[in-house]
């Protein structure tokens, strides 16, 4: 039994019991305790080497390894194992090999201290004097339990050893696994490590009570333990239950149902603000192989979780990320160009509306600025309330997708396919290029287009309640049946766009000189109706973000004031929008068909739009219903040699047009 000097003792009724059974001989297991105690040492020291191998290979495995989940070459033995079966494996083999090195020290702790206990009968006073006790192994835990008289401060030396070799590295390693392993984010393998920890220390405590006392029933020995030294009870079960406690409720992954002790983290999600707890690769190159094929992952990374992971200015391009969870994440100016990040099953989202059996991927909140996203897949994408400022997304595919209050602010959006009803309530688009971007049927109600270039843009059906297109370059765009209640429309620019079916209601109008061959002639002027009221407070209700929720049901508000509301028509905005329509009424009059074909080839042959931006929106817009221009004249002027658009647009949509002008010439 350890005293308060950190010496091994017998107490009074131990040695009461001992006297009433049969004396032992010290002698004859003198040789027994050293046999087992060379036995044990040996164990002791491979212990102790697997510990140290253990801890540097987890020091070798870097986040790096953890995001493309590398093969890990162990140290020495060069050998390549799998990083999660590394990381499951690993922690079992130490788990078995403290339990047989526990068995072996309980096996000789019972022989060591019989061997003790024999000779205090020898002993005439309370120093351990006995020769005997000289000729026992230099293994330190016999020489603890049974070594001759010594200093206090060898004494606490070979307890010390003791306690930590055997109790608390073991714990520490299995944590430090755990917490190593914590930013990859596999919910099943770090419950695997916080089953090893609970059994490590389930272990310590059904074992370790036999490290301290001869007596055989568990409960015995608890209890006597606790009677005759509570310092050392004490102290081991509150650095169990700590180690216990640290394992289940504070390392934990951010945002899980588990990740309940916020209090024990800092803002970047590290346990005390040292231990990091997310991926953070940041400026690096991922791609390996910088000649990959069109059409061929260069990383996969399908349906892996890097919420909160900080990838900053990474090169992934032509990743495939589909079905990943990016939630918080930061990839602030990262090569994604031609990334998947889009739903596992598309047709699943579009029949059923259930995001999660369609495997979509998620990036709430992340941040995109600057990120080059050119071409990049993300079809039914979760991008609600992300940070997309100053982001290259010419030519990505948007569509299905959740991107309430997301700000696309100054980014590039050319060609941009955000169709399919894609969800933009709140997003902020200020003077962001969404020149040939497509968002037919999509919601954005109370969205931002201040000062955004959106020549030859698709609007048609979308839903701009309350939008705010003040000084917007819609200059051809397509607005066929588009809802503008209470959209800003000051300084707009409509030259040559299709409004037709338009409905406005207190909608504040463009400039005059801002129209020109605009049709105008068949916008609806109606208050809305109190079904489509009902239908935009729910679309504004069921938003998930509270601050984005009030101030849309602010900005909503006006609709709602019943009289406003009745005397718009009559009012000077309702006057100016009566007398727009009037005038294109008659400009439509004469030949509205030639001048409006000459226009939109000259805007998508205009050498600014080379890039085939706006040829590809003026080209969609020629193929829709109800296009009051010449097909198959802008068909052929834009094949022509000296626009410079006839190259640039994209090859699907040229073919597409190309069919549309023959069904029409053979009609």
């Amino acid at each position: 039994m350890l005293n308060f000097r950190g010496e091994l003792v017998v107490q009074d009724d131990t040695r009461a019991a001992l006297d009433a059974e049969t004396p032992v001989n010290p002698y004859s297991l003198l040789e027994a305790v050293n046999k087992s105690s060379r036995t044990a040492n040996t164990a002791w020291l491979i212990f102790l080497a697997v510990m140290a191998y253990l801890v540097v290979a987890v020091a070798t495995i870097t986040h790096k390894d953890l995001l493309l989940n590398s093969d890990i070459a162990l140290p020495i033995l060069q050998v390549k194992i799998g990083l999660t079966r590394f990381f499951l494996l690993a922690p079992i083999l130490l788990l078995l090999l403290h339990v047989g090195l526990l068995g072996q020290l309980a096996l000789l702790a019972r022989k060591t201290l019989e061997f003790a206990d024999a000779l205090r009968m020898l002993e005439t006073t309370d120093l351990r004097t006995h020769p005997l006790r000289l000729e026992l192994d230099n293994f330190f835990f016999v020489q603890a339990i049974a070594g001759p008289e010594r200093s206090r401060v060898v004494s606490a030396f070979l307890n010390s050893m003791s306690w930590l070799t055997l109790a608390i590295l073991p714990v520490l390693i299995l944590l430090h696994v755990q917490v190593a392993f914590l930013p990859f984010h596999d919910v099943t393998i770090t419950w695997a490590h916080r089953l090893m920890v609970l059994a490590d220390v389930g272990l310590l405590l059904l074992i370790g009570v036999f490290l301290m006392r001869p007596e055989v029933s568990f409960f015995s020995a608890f209890w006597r333990i606790g009677m005759h030294n509570p310092g050392s009870l004490v102290f081991g079960v509150v650095l169990l239950a700590a180690a216990a406690c640290f394992a289940l409720v504070v390392a934990t992954i951010p945002a899980g149902r588990d990740d309940r002790f916020a209090l024990f983290t800092s803002t970047d999600g590290a346990l005390f603000g040292i231990f990091p707890r997310n991926i953070d690769v940041a400026d690096a190159d991922l791609v390996v192989d910088k000649d990959v094929a069109p059409g061929e992952p260069s990383v996969s990374l399908r349906g892996r979780d890097l919420r909160f992971a900080r990838l900053d200015r990474t090169d992934l391009h032509q990743a495939d990320m589909t079905g990943a969870n990016l939630d918080g994440a930061s990839l602030a100016g990262a090569d994604l160009r031609h990334i998947w990040l889009q739903c596992g099953d598309i047709n699943e989202l579009l029949l059923a509306d259930n995001r999660e059996a369609a495997r979509c991927a998620s990036a709430r909140g992340a941040n995109f600025a600057k990120a080059r996203l050119t071409d990049a897949r993300m079809a039914g994408l979760d991008l609600r309330g992300a940070r997309l400022e100053e982001a290259r997304l010419d030519g990505a595919e948007l569509t299905h997708g959740l991107m309430a209050g997301a700000n696309f602010s100054r980014a590039r959006l050319e060609r941009a396919d955000l169709s399919g009803g894609a969800s933009l309530q709140g997003a902020n688009f200020l003077l962001a290029g969404l020149q040939g971007a497509d968002l037919a049927g999509a919601k954005l109600q109370m969205a931002d287009f201040s000062g955004a270039s959106m020549q030859g843009a698709g609007l048609s059906l979308t839903s701009l309640d309350g939008a705010k297109l003040r000084d917007a370059d819609l200059e051809g765009a397509n607005l066929q049946m588009a809802r503008l209640y209470g959209a800003d429309m000051r300084g707009a620019k409509l030259q040559a766009a299709d409004m037709a079916g338009a409905v406005i209601w207190r909608t504040t109008p463009p400039g005059g000189d801002g129209v020109a061959l605009a049709d105008l002639a068949n916008v609806v002027m109606a208050a809305p109706s109190q079904d489509h009221m009902g239908r935009l407070k729910a679309a504004v209700t069921g938003l998930e973000n509270g601050p984005l929720r009030v101030r849309l049901a602010s900005l909503m508000e006006p609709l709602n004031d019943s009289g406003p509301n009745d005397a718009w028509a009559s009012s000077a905005d309702g006057q100016t929008w009566a007398g727009l329509l009037r005038a294109s009424e008659a400009a439509m009059a004469e030949s509205y068909k030639a001048r409006l074909t000459e226009y939109l080839v000259r805007l998508m042959c205009r050498s600014r739009f080379g890039d085939g931006a706006v040829a590809t929106g003026v080209a969609r817009r020629a193929m829709a219903q109800g296009f009051k221009g010449d097909m198959g004249s802008l068909y052929d002027r834009l094949k022509a040699a000296d626009c410079q658009a006839s190259t640039a647009a994209p090859q699907r949509v040229m073919r597409d047009l190309a069919r549309a002008t023959d069904a029409t010439r053979g009609q």
